[in-house]
């Protein structure tokens, strides 16, 4: 198995996201320690349009190749415009090994421990995809959407006589990492849309989807508190 890491460099709400400093370290240089460190990972790359994170990548211990084209690193391009068309070129690097560990540039929370357990479940459980997933903290079947005449309505009718205890479970995507083989998600048009997705739930400890600056400020945060228990568990 090799591990893939997105990392392009257009990020407009937060500039240079995928190197900006987490506890005086590049984003990414959290992720590709941690996914080192992992004995089921033959090789760690990092996909780039942007020659910085590719030397800041490379000096982590990372391989990159040529620079990801224009076309696959715009606001159009998608999560499987990767799979589809840019992971190919690092299957056919590590020999054919199609054998994937999708892992976010900003994943930086996530110890190599939950990502050894989340590919025990994977070999386990055996899907076409296992994502990482986080809970939510209200319950979505009581969303509600606003109507064209600005009042509202339940998003999900059927469930509100429901006890909230009675309402299925529901996850999220953590956008954190996934699981899969590039070829066997060849013919599907997303992640979310395969025939056997298995949601492994993450802690919201080590999750944060990174995409607004108070989405960032949270994440110092979760480090933080994160750094200070593994203190006083040593001392």
């Amino acid at each position: 198995m090799i591990a893939y890491i997105p990392a392009r460099g257009g990020s407009k709400r937060i500039p240079n996201k995928n190197i900006k400093k987490l506890g005086g370290k590049p984003i990414i240089g959290h992720v590709i320690g941690n996914v080192r460190q992992l004995d089921f990972i033959s090789e760690v790359y990092v996909s780039t349009d942007n020659k910085e994170i590719q030397e800041i990548s490379e000096s982590f211990g990372a391989k990159t190749f040529e620079l990801r084209p224009d076309e696959l690193s715009d606001d159009n391009s998608g999560f499987i415009d990767l799979i589809h068309k840019d992971i190919p070129r690092y299957v056919d690097a590590a020999g054919g090994d199609s054998e994937i560990l999708f892992v976010m540039a900003t994943a930086a929370l996530v110890p190599p421990s939950l990502l050894q357990d989340a590919y025990s479940a994977y070999l386990k459980e055996l899907p076409e995809v296992l994502m990482g997933c986080v809970g939510y903290p209200v319950s979505p079947f009581l969303a509600m959407v606003q109507k064209e005449d600005g009042y509202w309505n339940p998003m999900f009718p059927e469930k509100v006589l429901y006890n909230t205890q009675d309402l299925p479970k529901a996850l999220v995507d953590s956008g954190l990492f996934y699981f899969f083989n590039q070829n066997t998600l060849k013919k599907y048009r997303s992640v979310k849309l395969v025939d056997r997705l298995y949601a492994y739930e993450v802690n919201h400890k080590y999750a944060v989807d990174v995409d607004t600056l108070q989405d960032w400020s949270v994440l110092e945060e979760k480090y933080e508190g994160l750094k200070n228990r593994r203190s006083c568990r040593n001392s």
